[in-house]
């Protein structure tokens, strides 16, 4: 077969030569986690000895459903955007039942500068967490994510991520208070930064949260990281909040839509009452598919009432493949005075877990799996 006339086809032969380097301008990937355990909680409720069994889910990560991509601009530009929404894996509700993307809901605009993200986004000490606890800051074991009291995600955020520096980078972020008259109150100030340096790694964030008047403050520090020895890693980290959430009985603060707002349940606002906490954990592969650990912590409740806890616990992870774990958790939370800490996981929700009484400890076991995708 001849054709008469070739330059008929030079539009579609323009069409096809372009159409990849048009595809791989742009991109868009869903993933997610489904995490799931079976989990056993045994502490003092309401006066008696109280036993739970549940089917939990959030053990080692949140299961969540996500949406992420990016477009290339040109000229070395790129918009990217994140939006993730979490879920309960044992009945398949929405973590959170007021919004549809709890977990991350933001666009971003990004090159060799850096990127600036607008948005609801994770906190800096969210995602620094998990490099300072051989328990990734979750599960019933670890004492990290039981006494420390991070924010996790806020509201009407803007940030700034710089470009890695001598394997390093920095993040600033401002999250709007959205109050007529005034830039500050209701809002939330945050600067993190983290550097890997062969096998150390460390990471510093700090956190300032105002009331919706701008009298009153929640003030947080975060410092950690690990050391990879071949064989595993050592972790050590420190938190620190001011008593206007530290309360006496354990993590009771007013957390709404994103936002720490100081004027609701607040125990104490002495200057210079503190909640101090102190981790140390380690880990160890006994081949490729398997890692032990161990470790504790301690959290130090500066004011009069002396509400300290701490905790010990051990964990197991098998890796059946690239995407899917098996773990075990064993740990005990011992509370003094009236401290009330409790063992929650990658996320709490209510049912899943016993509220201990005022000074008593708590033994929790859990077995799960976890999937990625």
């Amino acid at each position: 077969m001849q054709f008469k006339n070739p330059t008929r086809l030079l539009p579609a032969a323009l069409l096809l030569a372009a159409s990849p380097v048009v595809l791989a301008q742009s991109s868009v990937t869903i993933y997610g986690v489904m995490d799931v355990y079976t989990a056993y909680q045994k502490s003092t409720v309401g006066g008696k000895d109280t036993s739970l069994w549940a089917m939990g889910n959030n053990g080692e990560m949140t299961s969540r459903l996500g949406f992420k991509g990016s477009e290339d601009l040109g000229g070395g530009y790129r918009a990217s955007f994140n939006l993730e929404t979490g879920f309960d894996s044992s009945t398949g509700a929405l973590q959170n039942s007021y919004r549809l993307f709890d977990r991350q809901s933001w666009v971003g605009l990004g090159g060799g500068f850096g990127e600036v993200r607008v948005g609801r986004q994770n906190s800096v000490m969210f995602l620094y967490s998990g490099n300072m606890d051989a328990f990734g800051a979750a599960t019933y074991g670890s004492a990290y994510n039981n006494f420390a009291n991070w924010l996790a995600r806020v509201d009407n955020d803007i940030s700034y991520v710089s470009p890695k520096f001598a394997n390093s980078n920095l993040e600033l972020h401002y999250s709007v208070g959205e109050r007529a008259g005034s830039t500050a109150s209701n809002a939330v100030y945050q600067i993190g930064a983290q550097t890997q340096q062969g096998p150390l790694y460390v990471g510093s964030a700090y956190l300032n949260a105002n009331n919706g008047t701008n009298t009153n403050s929640v003030k947080q520090f975060m410092l950690g990281g690990n050391y990879d020895y071949g064989n595993g890693k050592v972790y050590l980290a420190f938190f620190r909040t001011n008593e206007v959430i530290s309360a006496t009985t354990g993590n009771v603060f007013a957390n709404p839509a994103g936002k720490y707002d100081p004027s609701g349940n607040v125990v104490g606002n002495t200057p210079g009452n503190y909640h101090n906490t102190y981790s140390l954990s380690a880990d160890y592969r006994l081949n490729a598919q398997t890692t032990i650990g161990a470790g504790g912590g301690y959290v130090k409740d500066s004011s009069s009432y002396d509400n300290n806890a701490r905790q010990f616990s051990l964990i197991l992870n098998y890796d059946l493949s690239r995407r899917t774990r098996l773990y075990a958790v064993a740990s005990r939370l011992i509370n003094q005075n009236t401290a009330a800490y409790k063992m929650t996981g990658a996320s709490y929700t209510a049912g899943q877990a016993l509220v201990p009484d005022a000074g008593a400890s708590e033994t929790g076991v859990q077995l799960g799996i976890r999937h990625t995708f």
